[in-house]
């Protein structure tokens, strides 16, 4: 979800809520929030509370498929959901504009409460989201939320490890992860590139990078295409064929794929 301001400074058009309310959904009912400033982008995540709705069916003895809807009974719970949304970094006044309007004017507002945020931009806009939430920056270091992030993902989320493919069918292999993940190399592709060591929960060095990252296929995408945002970018990115444009083994040897996987 990306953010385009026009020139009178109105909330931006694609953070309006559309008909199928999935952005910024149960904002009012928010407990939690954790927001990640980048160079180019902010990624915002928060949990709330959502009601469902569930049947009750009786074990008595019947004929099932004879019940109308009438019928039936139900019962409202009460579940937690996470929400992650992103946007411009450009743009992240007039977004905390719009949450502060939904979330701080809600009846049960977060005044008093914690934010935690991490990124180059949770020094530079502390003020700022105080201001307009009125909720109190824990800063936490960058690294460490990127390490922590991962391992628990690489733990409790089935198939978050996979090799990806785009040529191949299928496109993504996925592949079992061991109890013990570790060691293992965490490559953060931001607005820079930084190559991380991962030992154990607490032992983790940075152990390389660059300064070419997202930022600079932004840059050069602005320049080259007619895109108008990061994800028209990755739309037409996504129709590229990259082939095309890199020094492939093959063009060094100029001799046929399977040749140079012999070779290589």
């Amino acid at each position: 979800m990306f953010c385009d301001v026009n020139d009178r400074g109105r909330d931006p058009q694609s953070i309006r809520l559309p008909d199928d309310d999935d952005v910024f959904r149960n904002l009012s009912k928010a407990k939690r929030f954790a927001i990640d400033i980048g160079g180019s982008l902010t990624k915002i995540a928060y949990y709330s509370t959502v009601p469902v709705r569930r049947a009750l069916y009786s074990m008595s003895s019947g004929d099932e498929g004879s019940k109308s809807d009438e019928d039936t009974s139900y019962e409202v719970a009460v579940k937690e959901r996470l929400h992650f949304i992103k946007f411009e970094t450009k743009y992240i006044e007039s977004c905390l504009n719009f949450i502060q309007s939904n979330l701080v004017n809600a009846s049960d507002n977060s005044y008093g409460k914690t934010i935690k945020a991490t990124g180059g931009g949770a020094y530079k806009y502390t003020e700022l989201i105080m201001s307009k939430l009125g909720l109190k920056v824990d800063r936490e270091d960058e690294l460490r939320c990127l390490i922590k992030g991962c391992n628990f993902l690489l733990k409790n989320i089935p198939n978050e490890v996979f090799i990806y493919q785009r040529q191949q069918n299928p496109q993504y292999k996925f592949q079992n992860v061991e109890p013990n993940v570790f060691p293992y190399l965490l490559v953060n592709i931001g607005s820079g590139v930084s190559i991380m060591k991962v030992e154990s929960e607490e032992k983790y060095e940075r152990i390389g990078g660059s300064s070419l990252g997202g930022g600079t296929f932004w840059g050069l995408g602005s320049l080259l295409t007619k895109a108008r945002n990061f994800d028209e970018l990755l739309q037409l990115a996504n129709r590229g064929d990259h082939r095309n444009v890199d020094m492939l083994v093959k063009d060094i040897y100029e001799i046929g794929r399977a040749s140079c996987r012999e070779r290589v």
